[in-house]
């Protein structure tokens, strides 16, 4: 017989990290992020001056080659040049984007992303999330932010970890969203089911107590028995 508790959660207590939060108002995202490590998260407010793409550009010097995947509400790549240096830097092992299925006035469409980077490795839902993966066999980084591909000269923030168990759970988001959809850019405005992943149910603040009878209730002489 097997073990009946092997498919319970397993909670784990997260080890003692270094945190950096750290306000850059005109330093490049290599500079914001310097120092970072395996033992190390950095918390950052920016004044809008470096993009998603150029924080995952500074993680990837430290990683060395990694799959990267790249959530965003809209990719502003700045020319397509730019974007195709990206794509041959010699950094990327692969690459992923799960985007915003609607179009953006000045922004990259899904299909223009998948001319430069393939459209088996692009998939269009209803999203507004924005994150990235960059992930090796030493490294589990996740960037979550308010950025997009996109330069915007206002406060943003980012949190990167290198973390395996929440990297997971957001690549485990990533793989559902690939096997479910379609490739390219299909203008698809649902939201993903997702029928693979675990998600947490709705507390409906209702106990049932015990039943103490079953069955109809028989009336006697004007009165319920």
């Amino acid at each position: 017989m097997g073990n009946s508790t092997s498919a319970r959660p397993v909670a784990h207590i997260r080890p003692n990290r270094r945190v950096r939060a750290r306000l850059s108002k005109v330093a490049n995202a290599r500079d914001t992020i310097n120092g970072f490590g395996h033992d190390m998260d950095v918390v950052g407010l920016t004044f809008g001056q470096f993009s998603l793409i150029d924080l995952v550009q500074a993680v990837l010097e430290y990683t060395g080659p990694a799959d990267v995947v790249v959530c965003t509400w809209s990719a502003g790549f700045y020319d397509v040049e730019a974007a195709e240096r990206f794509r041959d830097n010699g950094a990327l092992r692969s690459i992923r984007f799960v985007m915003d299925s609607s179009v953006k006035r000045g922004q990259a469409t899904v299909g223009e992303v998948g001319d430069i980077f393939g459209e088996e490795n692009v998939r269009a839902t209803r999203t507004h999330a924005k994150f990235a993966l960059i992930t090796n066999s030493e490294w589990h980084c996740l960037i979550t932010t308010s950025m997009n591909l996109n330069l915007n000269t206002r406060c943003e923030q980012f949190e990167l970890t290198d973390d395996a168990a929440r990297a997971g759970m957001f690549m485990e988001f990533v793989d559902e969203v690939f096997g479910e959809l379609v490739e390219g850019d299909t203008g698809d405005r649902r939201l993903p089911i997702l029928s693979g992943m675990q998600a947490v149910q709705p507390d409906l603040g209702i106990e049932i107590g015990e039943v103490k009878q079953v069955g109809k209730i028989r009336r006697i002489g004007g009165r319920r028995d």
